[in-house]
């Protein structure tokens, strides 16, 4: 038996709500290349470019949990931002996996809107927190070894400016 079922078109507030979790997804995923770029060049030390390219292309096929993973077992970063990795996880695999299912009833009762809202806008300002720590903590480690990134700060700098 087929039957035919229209879907309400979004309200007004669940649009924002999607644009929400959107942002928040795509600072998640400049997380993960953010991970991914620090766990190639810390890790491997690639001698060439394309060799780089090859192993980031391994990398970024890695869920945030692997890759995270990855860091604490090669000791890349500090026992903070390990932590702060840690966390951010947590609150990533709540933002994929629940956040939606699990508030529905109450969505739909009008119930914790602007919290659960508040706390997608929480998990992007980590993210976008987070990729800076990692940001700063590469260029920590090729300044150590030699590699002048005042152009590379520099670029930064006005991008976070703008």
């Amino acid at each position: 038996m087929k039957e035919n079922y229209r879907f309400k078109q979004a309200s007004e507030q669940e649009l924002t709500l999607f644009c929400i979790a959107g942002e928040a997804l795509c600072a998640i995923q400049h997380v993960e290349d953010a991970l991914s770029h620090s766990i190639v060049i810390k890790k491997t030390r690639p001698e060439l470019k394309k060799e780089a390219d090859t192993l980031l292309d391994k990398h970024r096929s890695y869920t945030l949990g692997k890759a995270i993973k990855i860091a604490r077992q090669e000791c890349l970063y500090t026992e903070t931002l390990k932590q702060e990795l840690d966390d951010f996880l947590a609150k990533r695999n709540w933002l994929i996996h629940k956040s939606i299912a699990q508030n529905r009833r109450e969505w739909d009762l009008n119930v914790s809107r602007e919290k659960l809202m508040a706390s997608i806008k929480a998990i992007t300002i980590q993210a976008h927190n987070l990729q800076r720590l990692i940001e700063e903590d590469l260029m920590q480690f090729a300044e150590d070894n030699g590699v002048d990134m005042s152009r590379v700060k520099a670029e930064i700098s006005k991008y976070y400016s703008e």
